[in-house]
This record gives structure tokens, C-alpha cells and sequence, in this order.
């Protein structure tokens, strides 16, 4: 029987476990198939150990007495609970939001709204030729992304894999390790800005002069040799850019020269899940707020703590206290902070109640959804009963 690593966003479909062995899974994800037992969290309320009910109900309590709530997260967890999750913030008129906010939720809004063309990993193993990997290093943050589904394997139509039928175009600000791998039939584009490269692109199209000429003239003249190429945008990408209305004009306008597709990479496992759920209900993928029924800046869960704008905090699934500045993460302490996860985290140590739940993906099935959109149904090891279905429904049922 084979798994579904919750890792990232590749969702590997082809774990399996052999023996107490875990085979063809990076090392993020044989990790968390040894060690998902390992640093539970326990349920506790004001840093007493208590029963599971209780955590809940007192969890109830609070959101009950809340006159500005934020529930942020959701990444890691599976299409079913962010539903109920955003059932939760509705009734509770509260706001809500998720790392995309400052990750790439902006690119999976642009492939929503039908402004970026988007296409399948599978189609790109089977039928990509130029692929672009810009301000994304999967050697680290997706490393089975190459192997499984760009670069390296042999597609359909891409018989000779990377020796011959892949054209691998790297852009980075440093030779990460990725780039170091564009050599033959490969090209690594070294920038100090992003946009330039954009405008670097748009000038070669209409026949003028830029300062990256001669290698964006190389990659159009290559993707005229496929009927699909692809561009996968990392976080590099989002913070280099000034305009990602230009970008996304640049890659509508090569269109015009030959097929390319955008696919975001480098994310939590089910991001895009929660950024599509988000928008299927409101039109907006993340920093909402149903008190005021639309989505702004002024939402994201950064900005809310920084501004003092909510008082309880529902965090599920995510760590804060670890990805945050500190100057932000240090505002928990001034909310009541509530803890749905099923580890004993840096953020759950500072929470005024924890409440353990389940692995996703271990522990709990259902759905994710992968960085291009496709969704992957999750088998569990072992079921554990308490999980952020069960939670989430016995808050909303307590309220």
C-alpha cells in the first residue's frame, strides 16, 4: 500500500512502508514518518495539564466571550477541516487568514482568477521542454520535485529526460544548488532585480535592447521548440518582484511566442487548498475578514497583531512564533492564544490553551490539494480519533 507524504507540496503518492522502513521519501518526509510520535502536544489550559474535553469547552468559552478573533493556519491540515475552520470564522464574524499571505498566495489568486495559465505536474514530466525554476531552489525546499516531475524524468514525450529533451533555466540571485545544475542544454540567469528581467523580456519580444537580452533571447527561441514550457515561481520570485502585474503581462504576452504555463512552488502541504476553499466561499484567497465581508492588507494576521486589532487568536496547524519576526510573534502574548496542533511547538508552548490533535496525512485522511491544483486523497497509518474535524466541530457546536 503506498502513502501520501505531507511534507510540502508535492504530496508524494509513492511512500511506502517496508518492514519499519520508509522507501522513496526525501528526508523531510521519512522524518515525519519515524518521528510524527515524537514532541506531542498535550491538551492544557493556562499551563495545567487537562483532559481533552476540557481544553475544548474552555477553548468555547473564550471564543464565546471574543469581540475580535482571528484563526490563522490551516496549511498543514486537510480540505474538510479548513472548510469547517472557515465555518468557524464566520460564525464567529471573525477574521482569517494563512501563510500564504506572505508566501505565494498571490500567484495561486493570479492561476484562480484566470489571469496566469497554469497546466498539471504530470503534463510537465510528460510534455515540458523549458522549464523554468525562478527564485525556487527545490533542492531544498521541494526535493522530489525534479526527480518526480520536471526535470529529470523521461515523459511521454520527453523520452531522453534531461540529457536531451529538458531545457532547465535557473534564475536566482546567488548559484544556489539548483543552479549549479544548469550546465548543458541549461541556462542560469544571475539578477540583482527581478523586473528587470521581466523587462528584459518584454523588449527582446519587441525587438529592442536590455540588460538581459541575450538570455531571455535564448529562451524564447527554445520554447518555440515545445508546445509546453513552464515557469515555477518560488519565493524568491514574490519578494523580488515590485509588479506582479507585470509579471503576469510577461507571461501572457510569451504566450504569444509559445505555450507557458506558471505553477507556484515551494509551500506548506496544503496551502493551495486553503487558498482555493478561501476563495470558492468569499473570492479571496487569504486575509479576509467576514465581519467586514471582503479581504484587504489590513487583515493579514501580521498586520492585526501589530495593530492590536483582535484579541483571541485560533491558531491551527502552523507555528508563528517560528516564522514570524520576532516583533510580531511576541504580540501573542498580548491575545488570548488558542493552539489546535497535534505537536508541542514553540507557539503552543506561549498558548493560553492547547488542544493535541491529529497528523494529517498519518493520522487523519481526506484531501489536499498539490502546488498545481490537483487533488490527492490521504490514507492514514493509524486514525486517531481527535483530530481538527472532530475539534473544530465540537467548538462550533459548543458556540
Amino acid at each position: 500500500m503506498s502513502f501520501v507524504c505531507p511534507g510540502c507540496s508535492c504530496l508524494c503518492d509513492d511512500i511506502e512502508i517496508v518492514d519499519g522502513r520508509i522507501l522513496h521519501a526525501c528526508r523531510r518526509g521519512e522524518e515525519i514518518f519515524e518521528k510524527y510520535k515524537e514532541n506531542r502536544a498535550k491538551p492544557m489550559v493556562k499551563g495545567k495539564e487537562v483532559d481533552i474535553d476540557s481544553a475544548i469547552e474552555e477553548a468555547t468559552e473564550v471564543l464565546k466571550d471574543s469581540k475580535n478573533t482571528v484563526i490563522y493556519g490551516m496549511d498543514t491540515t486537510t480540505v474538510e477541516a479548513q472548510q469547517l475552520g472557515i465555518e468557524l470564522a464566520e460564525k464567529l464574524n471573525a477574521y482569517i487568514d494563512d501563510n500564504s499571505s506572505f508566501c505565494l498566495g498571490e500567484f495561486v489568486e493570479a492561476i484562480l482568477r484566470k489571469e496566469l495559465p497554469t497546466t498539471t505536474l504530470e503534463d510537465v514530466r510528460d510534455r515540458a521542454y523549458v522549464m523554468v525554476y525562478w527564485g525556487a531552489n527545490p533542492f531544498h525546499s521541494l526535493s522530489r520535485h525534479m526527480s518526480r516531475y520536471s526535470y529529470y524524468p523521461r515523459g511521454a514525450k520527453r523520452p531522453r529526460g534531461y540529457e536531451e529533451d529538458r531545457f532547465l533555466v535557473v534564475v536566482d540571485v546567488r548559484r544556489s544548488e539548483t543552479a549549479k545544475l544548469a550546465k548543458k542544454n541549461a541556462k542560469f540567469i544571475q539578477v540583482d532585480n527581478d523586473d528587470e528581467l521581466v523587462d528584459s523580456f518584454f523588449k527582446v519580444m519587441e525587438g529592442k535592447a536590455a540588460k538581459y537580452a541575450k538570455e531571455a533571447g535564448i529562451i524564447l527561441n527554445e520554447m518555440k521548440k515545445s508546445d509546453l514550457n513552464v515557469i515555477f515561481g518560488g519565493l524568491g520570485l514574490k519578494y523580488g518582484l515590485k509588479d506582479l502585474g507585470k509579471f503576469v503581462e510577461m507571461v501572457r504576452k510569451m504566450n504569444e511566442v509559445a505555450p507557458l504555463y506558471f505553477i507556484p512552488a515551494g509551500f506548506h502541504a496544503n496551502m493551495r487548498g486553503f487558498n482555493e476553499t478561501l476563495f470558492e466561499k468569499t473570492g479571496y484567497v487569504n486575509k479576509y475578514s467576514f465581519k467586514d465581508g471582503k479581504g484587504d492588507v489590513d487583515f493579514a494576521f501580521t498586520s492585526l497583531l501589530q495593530n492590536g486589532k483582535v484579541d483571541t487568536a485560533v491558531i491551527i496547524g502552523t507555528d508563528p512564533v517560528s516564522s514570524l519576526p520576532y516583533d510580531v510573534a511576541s504580540k501573542l502574548k498580548e491575545v488570548k492564544t488558542i493552539v489546535i496542533d497535534p505537536r508541542m511547538s514553540p507557539t503552543a508552548r506561549v498558548a493560553d490553551i492547547i488542544i493535541p490533535s491529529a497528523v494529517s496525512g498519518i493520522e487523519m485522511g481526506g484531501t489536499m490539494v498539490r502546488s498545481d491544483g490537483a487533488r490527492i486523497k490521504l490514507e492514514v497509518i493509524e486514525e486517531r480519533d481527535v483530530n481538527d474535524i472532530y475539534i473544530l466541530k465540537k467548538i462550533e457546536e459548543g458556540l
